[in-house]
Formats: C-alpha cells, sequence, structure tokens
C-alpha cells in the first residue's frame, strides 16, 4: 500500500490553487480603492504596482496563502484518510514547488515566509483534520 493518494493530493492542490486565485483577487479588489475607471493604462499600472508593494497588502496575502495551503492540507488528509500526514506533506511540497516556480515581484521577505510557512500550513491542516476524526 503506498502512503500517498494521488486522487486526494490532486484534488487538494487544485482547490488550495483555485481558492488563492479567489483570495488574490478579493484582496487586490480590497486594496484597490485608489483605482479610477478615468485612469489611464500607465497610470493604473503604477497603481496596480503600488499596491502589490504595499505591506498591509503583501501580508494579507501570505495569511491568505497560508490559510489556503492549510485548507489543502486539511483536505488531502481527509480524502486519503491513510497517512493523512504524508498526504499534507505533498500538498505543502507542491505548494512550495509552485511558489519557487511562479515567484512574483515581491519582497524577498514575503517570498521567503511563503515558502517557509508552506510545509507547516500543510500539516496543521492535517493535524486538524485528524483531530476533527478523532
Amino acid at each position: 500500500m503506498t502512503r500517498f493518494d494521488p486522487k486526494a493530493i490532486v484534488v487538494a492542490m487544485l482547490l488550495a490553487l483555485a481558492l488563492n486565485v479567489i483570495g488574490g483577487m478579493l484582496l487586490l479588489a480590497l486594496f484597490s480603492s485608489g483605482l479610477d475607471e478615468g485612469m489611464s493604462s500607465d497610470q493604473a499600472g503604477a497603481a496596480v504596482q503600488a499596491i502589490l508593494q504595499d505591506t498591509g497588502f503583501l501580508l494579507a496575502s501570505l495569511i491568505c496563502s497560508a490559510v489556503t495551503t492549510a485548507i489543502g492540507g486539511h483536505v488531502a488528509a481527509r480524502l486519503a484518510r491513510a497517512y493523512p500526514y504524508f498526504n499534507a506533506l505533498a500538498v505543502g511540497l507542491l505548494c512550495l514547488a509552485l511558489g519557487l516556480l511562479l515567484s512574483t515581484d515581491a519582497p524577498w521577505w514575503v517570498t521567503l515566509i511563503d515558502d517557509l510557512a508552506a510545509v507547516p500550513a500543510a500539516l496543521l491542516g492535517a493535524h486538524l483534520a485528524r483531530q476533527r476524526n478523532q
């Protein structure tokens, strides 16, 4: 018997990615109060770049990323049933790999915290799933 359930891992990853995209769009909408319809594309681009460098936006983005990774670990652990921590670990490592591959122009400290939080967040999700099952 293998310790990893590919179906659980794929479903959890797709859910985590979808939630992360939705969360990012909601955060961008929340922090984009300075954007106006009458702006030129250059002005709008500069405003979006300012939002993406805002400390509040970056911290909220880190929290969103950690929460969606924890949800992914939770779902992987619940779907796999056997070896919940191994499946959540796979989700955390995949989130880490995607974070490294799809790195943005975020400050170094954001990237570092996001990368360091991926595996523990997924394992926290598995731990919460395991506590719920007991």
